[in-house]
């Protein structure tokens, strides 16, 4: 049974027609105006009352709907396949085993096919329609990933003395430095665009809110809108470096920010013992790769030869006086390694002799 409550404040009128009610059903102790008035009054706060109860139904409606839509878009989201994180490394492992001693530019399809790419280096674009252009002369149909299927996932491998220019139909260039692999897909995802290094790359990288830019290795990763930035990740070498040219770059280990740097910053990370450093420096000196050149002013002689050493995937023996030594210019590395020695030899005091295959003595001329 429904309980009926009156209001604490009721006007007079209300009142007395209470009484008159309680007393007899007829009011004919009320003249017709009053008795119209009256009701025209009742009926305004019923209808008052009947509307703050509307509003709160369609108040508590509305919430228990919000609440109802939340549920299930939360059940829907975990009862949804969530897009599984890419294990690169073991992508780049499953690839078979390609000879990099064969000296030139290798760009390895899904499919393990193999396309040898002559010369110095390497330009590939690839094109909406599923084409990739090599050296701007020649046309290859690469697969493209449909819908529900896996995508498809490409590798690029540059060898000693080579060097190679990969633009995505995004519009985003990476410059691949001598004995570096790179893993791509051939078309980006629509949330994230990434990729997986080895080696060195330099990024230009196309701005796209919506589709922040991954550079992955081993051990870091570092996430982009767009940007300019260098990335020095040698599987063979346990420093590792990260140079912001202009923009911004975030630098993660596990999913977790270690360093945002700024323009002319470059980030220093120990593999072996995980110190990690930012420092000022003169980006020039460690991009100039990417434009087929290497400077260096005052630098000594041993840590050009070590710069020397990687590129060109060969051995220096010298003696501490080497380190003794210092020298300014910069070395052409469009050129062979034979004519890069013989300038570093006008540079230096020093001689130069070939003493095996891959192997060099430097002696410091008296």
């Amino acid at each position: 049974m429904t309980e009926l409550t009156q209001p604490e404040q009721t006007d007079n009128s209300v009142s007395d027609f209470i009484k008159y009610v309680k007393k007899d059903s007829d009011m004919q102790g009320l003249s017709l105006s009053a008795q119209k008035e009256l009701w025209n009054r009742i009926e305004r706060k019923n209808k008052y009352h009947d509307r703050r109860s509307v509003r709160r139904l369609v108040w508590g409606g509305s919430v228990a709907a919000a609440i109802c839509l939340f549920l299930v878009a939360a059940w829907f989201k975990l009862l949804s396949p969530q897009p599984a994180e890419v294990d690169y490394a073991s992508m780049m492992k499953s690839f078979e085993s390609v000879d990099q001693t064969f000296g030139n530019v290798q760009l390895v399809l899904s499919n393990n096919q193999r396309i040898t790419i002559e010369g110095q280096e390497a330009q590939l674009h690839y094109e909406e329609e599923g084409w990739v252009n090599i050296n701007k002369n020649e046309k290859i149909a690469v697969k493209k990933d449909a819908d529900g299927e896996q995508a498809v996932f490409n590798q690029l491998i540059v060898p000693a003395g080579k060097r190679s220019m990969l633009t995505f139909n995004d519009g985003t260039c990476i410059w691949i430095n001598s004995g570096s692999k790179l893993v791509y897909p051939v078309n980006f995802a629509q949330h994230k665009r990434e990729v997986f290094i080895e080696g060195e790359i330099y990024l230009d990288v196309s701005s796209d809110p919506k589709r922040p830019f991954i550079v992955r290795t081993s051990t870091l990763d570092v996430k982009v809108l767009g940007t300019q930035f260098n990335v020095s990740a040698y599987a063979d070498q346990s420093d590792w470096q990260v140079v912001l040219v202009s923009g911004e770059v975030e630098i993660q280990q596990n999913g977790d920010s270690k360093e945002i740097l700024k323009p002319n910053q470059m980030f220093s990370y120990n593999e072996k013992t995980q110190e990690f450093y930012t420092s000022v420096i003169e980006v020039a000196d460690y991009i100039s790769w990417k434009d087929g050149y290497y400077p260096f002013y005052r630098q000594d002689l041993g840590t050009v030869l070590t710069k020397l050493s990687k590129y060109y995937d060969i051995q220096f023996k010298w003696d501490e006086k080497i380190r003794e030594l210092s020298c300014s210019g910069k070395l052409d590395l469009k050129e062979d390694l034979q004519e890069v020695l013989s300038i570093l030899e006008k540079t230096a005091p020093i001689e130069i002799k070939k003493t095996s295959e891959r192997e060099y003595t430097v002696i410091v001329k008296p």
